[in-house]
């Protein structure tokens, strides 16, 4: 990673919202994703109005929108991966898979843990 990725992430954010005020930009990922996405495949992807608007202002200020998707994603990251990262132990790939793995093995513990209170409850019934 060059210079830190959250500062080139808010200067895009700022330009976005100084561009197109109506647009919420603290929520990009799933707009940068569609757009990310186009950019590679334009015959799979459809993009018309403001985000066809937003994908032309990015290209014009020399920014690829598959790069912002990445920073995002890079946002959203646990610090600890985020660290890793940045001393380049472990790829941005392997990060994004490592905190796939994490958030379902969250989910997993959670869902098991509810389900053992719900027998308890149904046992001391």
């Amino acid at each position: 990673m060059q210079k830190s990725f959250v500062v080139k992430l808010s200067t895009v954010r700022e330009l976005l919202k100084s561009r197109f005020p109506q647009q919420d930009v603290q929520k990009i990922m799933k707009l940068m994703g569609k757009l990310a996405h186009h950019h590679y495949d334009k015959s799979k992807y459809f993009i018309l109005g403001v985000e066809k608007e937003i994908y032309e202002f990015l290209i014009e200020e020399g920014y690829n929108p598959y790069t912002i998707y990445r920073w995002t994603l890079l946002e959203n990251l646990p610090e600890e991966i985020r660290w890793q990262v940045k001393q380049k132990q472990i790829s941005q790939k392997n990060a994004f898979s490592e905190a796939f793995k994490r958030r379902q093995e969250t989910m997993e513990s959670l869902t098991s843990s509810i389900m053992e209170s719900g027998l308890n409850l149904v046992r001391r019934m």
